[in-house]
C-alpha cells in the first residue's frame, strides 16, 4: 500500500467521497463565510433576536446573559457578554451554582437576574425544554431569548426569540449569532468575531460535537486564533498547564484546558472560569489559573475514589444492560465522570446518582447506537428536569423513588438495549506495511487534524512488527514501552505479562509524535497487541 492509497481509504472512511467534500475537509471555509442555512439557523429567528436586543439597547435596559456551568455554557456566555458589553455597560453574566440551583433556566435564577434589574434574559446552552420557566419570566415582565443546541422536547418554549440547532455547540450558535449582530456596526468591532472564535473552538472540541463540516471550520480557524491569543486569562492557563502558544491542538484543548475550565462548575462556581476567560488583568489571570488548576486536581482525586467504588459494584461476567450506581458520597459535580468511567470499563450505558436527602442528582453516559435521553424520557412519572442528547443526559429524581427507578431501568434495559450496541469493536482504518511509517506519512496524517468526534485520529494495523527493549513504566508499572520496527511505542494500561518473550507482534496503533528534553520523535500509541511468535 502507498501513502496515497491510505489517504484515499481514510477519506472514504469519513464519508468524504467527492472532490468538493475533500477540498472542504482539508481547507475548511472561514466561519465568516458560512451561510446561516448551513448552520441550521433561520435568518428570521436571528433577525428577531437582534431586534429584541436592539430594543433593549435603545432604552439602556439591563440584559442578563444566563449561562451554564460547563465549558460550552461558559464559552457561550463569554461570547455574548463580551460582544454586548461593547455596546452597553448594562449587561451582566449569570451562571447558576450547580448545588444551589441545579441545571438550566430556573425560577430562582430568573429571580436573581430580575433583582439585578434585567429586562431581557439571554439563555445560552439551555432553555429549549424550559417552557414553564420561560412563561414565568414573561409573567414578571422580562423578555427572553434562547440559544441552545440540546434536543427539544414535545413543546417549544414561548420565548421572544429562539436560536436552536443540534448541528453545533451552544457557543457555536452564539458565535454565528454575534457575527450577524455585528454586521453593519461600528468599525471598532470588525475583528471582534474572529477573535471570539477561540471560545467557539474550545466549546466544539470539549462538548464532543462531530468535528466535521461547520464544526471543523470553527475548530480549525478557532485553534489558529487560540494559538495567537493575547488574552491574559488564556495565557495564564497555558503557563500553569505547561502549554506553549503555537503548539495547542485539539488534544490540549480537550484534555488539558477543558478539564480545568469544567472543574469550577463541578466543585466551585463556574463564574471563576468565565472571569479567567474574560479578564484583562494579568495578576488576576494568574490567580484564577492557579485556582482552576488546584480545583481540577481535587476533582481528579474525587473522581478516582468514587469511580473505584462504582466499578467495584459490578460483576464483569454478569452485567445488566444499563449500569446504575447511587451513593450519598458521590459529589453531584462528578457523577457524569463516574458514569463515563463505567462506560469506559464495561462498555454499557451508565447512570451515576448523587443521593440527596430529598432530591438526587444524576448523570448518564451512553454508547454509540443507544439514545440515552430518549430512554430516560420513558419515566416522566419519576424523573424531573431530564435533558441531554443521544450520548449524555442529566436528571433529578426524588430520593424516595430512587429504588423504584433502578428496578424499572434494570428490567426495561433487558430488552431496550440491543446486544449489538454492547460490543466494543476496535476501529481500524487500514492495514499497512511497517515500511510506510515515517515522517512523511505522519505529516500527511496531520492534515486530518483537528481530531475529535466524527474525525478520530486514524487507527492503523501492521503485522509481524519486530519488537525489542520492552519495559514497564509509570505508577504501578501499568504501561508498556518498547521499540517496534525502530519506532518508539507506548501501550497505556497494558495487560500484565504481555512483555514476556515478546519479539514480534501484530500491532493496532495510532501514529503520533512525542517530545522529551526538547527532542521530538515519532511514536506509536498502541491500541492492541498480539504476539506474532
Amino acid at each position: 500500500m502507498t501513502a496515497d492509497e491510505l489517504i484515499s481509504i481514510l477519506l472514504k472512511n469519513r464519508g468524504l467521497d467527492s472532490p468538493g467534500l475533500v477540498e472542504a475537509f482539508f481547507h475548511p471555509p472561514n466561519p465568516l463565510d458560512i451561510p446561516l442555512s448551513v448552520v441550521g439557523l433561520s435568518e428570521s429567528a436571528v433577525s428577531s433576536a437582534i431586534s429584541v436586543i436592539n430594543q433593549q439597547l435603545t432604552t439602556n435596559n439591563s440584559i442578563a446573559i444566563y449561562g451554564d456551568y460547563d465549558v460550552d455554557g461558559i464559552c457561550s456566555t463569554a461570547i455574548i457578554w463580551e460582544t454586548l458589553y461593547g455596546f452597553t455597560k448594562s449587561v451582566f453574566p449569570y451562571i447558576p451554582h450547580r448545588r444551589e440551583e441545579g441545571y438550566g433556566l430556573t425560577k430562582t435564577g430568573i429571580d436573581r437576574c430580575l433583582e439585578k434589574g434585567a429586562r431581557l434574559i439571554i439563555v445560552v446552552d439551555s432553555g429549549i425544554v424550559a417552557g414553564k420557566a420561560v412563561d414565568y419570566c414573561h409573567s414578571r415582565g422580562c423578555q427572553i431569548i434562547i440559544i441552545d443546541h440540546h434536543e427539544a422536547g414535545s413543546e417549544i418554549p414561548r420565548a421572544d426569540a429562539i436560536l436552536h440547532t443540534t448541528q453545533t455547540s451552544a457557543a457555536g450558535i452564539s458565535w454565528f449569532f454575534i457575527r450577524e449582530f455585528l454586521k453593519n456596526r461600528e468599525s471598532s468591532f470588525l475583528n471582534h468575531e474572529s477573535e471570539l472564535l477561540t471560545f467557539a473552538a474550545i466549546s466544539v472540541i470539549c462538548d464532543l460535537v462531530p468535528l466535521l463540516g461547520i464544526n471543523r471550520s470553527l475548530a480549525k480557524w478557532g485553534l489558529s486564533q487560540l494559538n495567537a491569543t493575547a488574552r491574559p486569562g488564556l495565557l495564564a492557563l497555558f503557563s500553569e498547564a505547561g502549554l506553549s502558544p503555537g503548539g495547542i491542538g485539539a488534544y490540549e484543548v480537550g484534555f488539558v484546558i477543558g478539564p480545568r475550565l469544567n472543574a469550577m462548575g463541578r466543585l466551585g462556581h463556574a463564574l471563576d472560569s468565565l472571569r479567567l476567560l474574560c479578564t484583562t488583568d494579568s495578576q488576576k489571570a494568574a490567580d484564577l489559573a492557579k485556582l482552576l488548576a488546584d480545583t481540577n486536581r481535587h476533582r481528579q482525586e474525587l473522581t478516582q475514589k468514587s469511580a473505584d467504588h462504582a466499578l467495584a459494584q459490578f460483576d464483569p461476567l454478569n452485567l445488566p444492560g444499563i449500569l446504575m450506581v447511587a451513593d450519598s458520597q458521590y459529589d453531584e459535580g462528578i457523577v457524569g465522570l463516574i458514569a463515563s468511567k463505567l462506560v469506559e470499563k464495561y462498555y454499557r450505558p451508565a447512570i451515576a446518582v448523587s443521593v440527596g436527602a430529598e432530591v438526587s442528582k444524576a448523570s448518564a453516559r451512553s454508547v454509540t447506537g443507544f439514545h440515552i435521553t430518549e430512554f430516560l424520557r420513558q419515566f416522566p412519572d419519576i424523573l424531573t428536569s431530564v435533558g441531554g442528547h443521544s450520548m449524555a443526559a442529566g436528571f433529578s429524581v426524588p430520593t424516595a423513588k430512587l429504588n423504584e427507578l433502578k428496578s424499572r431501568i434494570i428490567e426495561i434495559s433487558r430488552t431496550a438495549v440491543p446486544d449489538r450496541v454492547l460490543v466494543r469493536n476496535q476501529r481500524i482504518d487500514a492495514q499497512i506495511p511497517a515500511e510506510l511509517l515515517g515522517l512523511d506519512l505522519y505529516l500527511r496524517l496531520s492534515d486530518f487534524a483537528p481530531f475529535g468526534l466524527g474525525n478520530p485520529r486514524p487507527v492503523l494495523m501492521s503485522f509481524g512488527m519486530p519488537v525489542n527493549f520492552a519495559r514497564r513504566i509509570g505508577t504501578g508499572a501499568r504501561h508498556l514501552r518498547f521499540n517496534a520496527s525502530g519506532l518508539e511505542a507506548i501501550y497505556f494500561n497494558a495487560p500484565a505479562g504481555l512483555e514476556n518473550d515478546l519479539t514480534a507482534a501484530d500491532l493496532t496503533y495510532q501514529l503520533d509524535s512525542h517530545t522529551w528534553n526538547g527532542r521530538t520523535n515519532l511514536q506509536l500509541i498502541i491500541r492492541e497487541l498480539k504476539s506474532a511468535v
